[in-house]
């Protein structure tokens, strides 16, 4: 029995670790992609796309209106302060391998095409996101266009969810860039404008192989970059002793800098936000000083539209003597 005991426990354990690698390895990624009129979701000047389940919702929630979340902040994407979509469509697509699906992969990689902007979620946190948004269709392969393009003229936000195979992945990659393109081209000449959100979570296998490429990638970059810097050290060292010299015009240069970076100066004091079309830096968020200056200016007005309304009251009302008429 203790034999039995043991073999149970170092079987848990095992079990544990698996799906801890599993876990470390799987990563969920989302493609906002705009079709029709345009302008309705910004992309921003952060670069890290590392978000969480509940970052990608509260951008749902901030962009279609439902739930009333505030959007976390330093993301990728965030909503226009003054236009809409009329509708939007999560599509859940799991069990991906992205080395099958080019069109998908080309997506979920680039900004181009209406891609507006990407996020990435560690883990499997399809199912997770999805539970946000009421009545989610689970479809088959075969019905994926038919029911985007219903869900598509309705207003607000809606889901499906549908799951790949190796048998489907290459018709599925198809349908979804053909399904696109025709609902683009219909928005643009409606007028309208519907946001797509592609949730892509990829196979165990898939992801864990596309994680050890990238860090192959990176040892490589590393060590070549290792390699210039020694040269680099050797050829600058020379020029090292000149720092005061450097350190005057480094001060001059970031003084000529500040007019040139002020999308990062703006995006750490203010949290993220975006340039408009005439180059001025628009944020949802507000600052201490906005936040501190509005409240004192909304109770002064209404203490004095106060005062003055109490005073005219009195004035009205006040009791007159007879001798004074």
């Amino acid at each position: 029995k203790t034999q039995h005991n043991k073999t149970a426990f170092t079987m848990r354990v095992l079990l544990a670790v698996a799906l801890a690698l599993v876990s470390a390895d799987a990563a969920t990624r989302v493609a906002v992609i705009e079709l029709g009129r345009s302008g309705t979701v910004r992309r921003t000047t952060a670069v890290n796309e590392q978000t969480s389940a509940d970052g990608v919702t509260s951008f749902w929630s901030s962009l279609h209106g439902y739930g009333r979340k505030l959007q976390h902040a330093g993301m990728t994407v965030v909503p226009d302060l003054f236009s809409r979509p009329e509708s939007g469509v999560v599509i859940g697509l799991t069990g991906v391998d992205l080395d099958n699906m080019p069109n998908l992969n080309a997506m979920m990689t680039r900004k181009e095409n209406g891609v507006v902007g990407h996020m990435e979620v560690h883990g499997q946190q399809c199912n997770k996101m999805l539970g946000s948004v009421k009545g989610v269709h689970e479809v088959k392969s075969s019905g994926l266009s038919s029911t985007f393009e219903t869900q598509a003229a309705q207003f607000g936000i809606s889901a499906m969810k549908t799951e790949v195979t190796s048998e489907n992945a290459s018709d599925l990659d198809m349908q979804i860039a053909a399904m696109i393109q025709k609902a683009d081209e219909e928005a643009k000449n409606s007028g309208t404008s519907v946001v797509l959100h592609l949730v892509v979570e990829e196979d165990d296998g898939a992801a864990r192989r596309r994680r050890l490429a990238r860090r192959l990638q990176d040892e490589d970059g590393e060590g070549e970059g290792e390699g210039e810097g020694e040269g680099q050290q050797e050829d600058n060292q020379g020029e090292n002793n000149q720092g005061e010299e450097q350190g005057e015009n480094q001060q001059d240069g970031n003084a000529d800098g500040d007019a040139d970076g002020n999308g990062q100066q703006y995006n750490g004091y203010y949290g993220y936000g975006y340039y408009n079309a005439y180059g001025e830096w628009v944020t949802p968020y507000k600052t201490m000083f906005q936040i501190q200056y509005f409240n004192v200016v909304l109770w002064t007005s209404i203490g004095l539209v106060g005062t003055l309304f109490f005073s005219l009251y009195l004035f009205v009302y006040m009791p007159l003597m007879a001798d004074t008429l």
